[in-house]
């Protein structure tokens, strides 16, 4: 093939991809209260169209690309807390049938994380496994510095880490219900 010819069908084959792969549209959003302390953070889920308004289960065992964006409302959480709430998550969805090899490795990822009222944590899944990310707004800047905390390979990660919040035994049923049905 002549070289002339195959740059536009390299261009053609990329937006076919492209054209192909579904953008994520919100499914649903909610807050996680504790008694007394009022909220602690504001969860959504971002999932592609064609799961949008799916059951949990559905979007559990979905291999489809997917994110959670955690947004840090108190100052009561901490790094330490976090992992430590993140801990009891994974062994309830473990508990569920939603075990992962790779819970330590995920939460290793916070090591030198200091969380602050404002911050975002962001937890997609992809092509790549399990992506986390941290955002901190940048003191009079913006848009928020964003670091990327690692990739984990494998759809069990994701399907323990998104059974915290979707799985039978959810950290708040309320969480799981607004996260499930968007208004």
């Amino acid at each position: 093939m002549k070289r002339h010819l195959i740059v536009p069908a390299l261009l053609l084959a990329f937006a076919t991809v492209a054209a192909a792969a579904e953008s994520l549209v919100l499914n649903g959003s909610g807050v996680r209260t504790k008694m007394i302390l009022g909220a602690m953070y504001d969860l959504s889920l971002y999932v592609p169209e064609s799961l949008k308004g799916a059951d949990a289960q559905s979007i559990l065992e979905s291999g489809k690309p997917m994110e959670f964006v955690l947004l840090i409302k108190s100052s009561l959480i901490t790094r330490d807390r976090f992992v430590e709430a993140t801990t009891e998550g994974f062994a309830k969805a473990a508990d569920a049938g939603y075990a992962s090899e790779k819970t330590p490795a995920f939460l290793e990822q916070f090591a030198a994380t200091e969380f602050r009222k404002g911050d975002t944590v962001v937890m997609r899944y992809g092509p790549d496994g399990l992506s986390t990310f941290y955002r901190t707004p940048a003191e009079g800047e913006s848009p928020a510095t964003e670091i990327k905390l690692g990739a984990i390979p494998g759809l069990d990660l994701k399907k323990a880490l998104f059974a915290i919040w979707l799985g039978d035994s959810p950290v708040q049923e309320s969480l799981k219900n607004a996260l499930l049905h968007a208004k």
